[in-house]
């Protein structure tokens, strides 16, 4: 029997939570916008899990919260657990992680343009590539060797191949046609980076870094990979690494490591900076020097946030999720730059990532 991951213990935690709280703990919605979810930014919640309560919400520019849009639109609930998102030309395609399934919606609109199922299990993120979509999926998690990525055709939304791969494919990125994929690792831990060649849809290569990589941000010649390493509560907690890797030899080129005890997460680019968080500080590593700093960049403490489970740049705006107890209406902050509060919003359940439409 294979350990759990902090991925399927906050799953577990907010099946327990989630039955604890009031059925009637929503947030009204003002009136919606006429379809044109443009001028502002998605927010996806993912809701409890098996409680198929997963929503979609959208910031317009002047600060309104639309809460459910997708259900708004669509007269349809999103399903369970909404893992991640993206865009592809004028569609958003929404993994929706223990539903198996992917919404396929127009952007613009919210309108629903099909349900991908087939060939889905347990998907994870998305990237695109010409006319192509590569997914990963975890398969059955209690089973180590059914992960892969899944290929679909964007003309027909068929799965044409799937590229087996070690367990617990995560986050991709891509450069020069390559497909890179961080193994954070499903039910257990995983420490590398497959690579992925586009002409051939096969896995050329991995990549070995630490225990659970965890953010992936292709700059440049450059790579960064920041793996969180495994947790005290583990038991057989591992220390934390910040990993640069040059992508024409494929071969790590420097690595920072952190203290022990330390296990940042999330990994952001702004300004030849890299951002990252470790519990309620935000940090960053100036890429000319590529050297771990000494103090915060700043800290979330004073706005209270219990769980900080959503983070991103955009347009020199960091953005923070805020999940609260998995069993609340979890909220959002913005800051500047430098740290300074800029705003904050009430979103739905288990906000976990932002999503710009403009």
């Amino acid at each position: 029997m294979k350990k759990n991951s902090n991925v399927w213990l906050l799953l577990l935690i907010a099946v327990f939570l989630s039955s604890c709280s009031k059925d009637d703990e929503t947030i009204e919605n003002p009136t919606l916008p006429e379809g044109e979810y443009t001028n502002g930014f998605f927010v996806l919640n993912e809701g409890g899990f098996t409680y198929s309560n997963a929503s979609l919400s959208f910031i317009s520019e002047e600060g309104t919260v639309y809460n459910a849009v997708f259900s708004a639109e669509n007269n349809r609930n999103l399903g369970d657990v909404a893992q991640s998102m993206g865009f592809h030309e004028d569609l958003a395609y929404i993994l929706i992680n223990n539903s198996n399934t992917i919404e396929v919606v127009n952007r613009y609109t919210m309108e629903s343009v099909t349900t991908l199922e087939e060939g889905i299990l347990n998907p994870r993120y998305i990237i695109f590539d010409d006319n192509f979509a590569y997914v990963t999926n975890w398969g059955d998690p209690a089973d180590i060797t059914d992960d892969y990525i899944a290929v679909i055709n964007l003309e027909n939304y068929e799965v044409v191949q799937k590229i087996e791969v070690a367990e617990g494919p995560e986050k991709l990125v891509k450069k020069n046609g390559k497909i890179y994929v961080a193994h954070k690792g499903g039910w257990g831990y995983g420490n590398t980076i497959s690579v992925i060649n586009t002409a051939t849809n096969s896995l050329q290569t991995s990549i070995e870094v630490n225990d659970v990589p965890d953010g992936l941000v292709v700059k440049g010649d450059f790579l960064y990979v920041l793996c969180s390493g495994k947790a005290n509560w583990t038991g057989e907690e591992t220390n934390a690494s910040l990993f640069k890797i040059n992508l024409a030899s494929q071969m790590v080129e420097e690595e920072l490591q952190f203290p022990v005890g330390t296990h940042p997460g999330f990994l952001e680019e702004n300004n030849n900076t890299l951002h990252y968080v470790v519990e309620r500080d935000v940090f960053e590593v100036d890429l000319a020097t590529f050297s771990l700093p000494t103090s915060a960049l700043f800290s979330t403490q004073a706005q209270d946030i219990s769980v900080l489970y959503g983070f991103t740049i955009h347009n020199d705006v960091i953005y923070i999720a805020d999940a609260e107890d998995y069993s609340s209406n979890g909220e959002i902050f913005t800051y500047s730059l430098d740290g300074e509060l800029i705003n904050n919003y009430s979103v739905q359940l288990v906000p976990n990532g932002f999503y710009f439409n403009n």
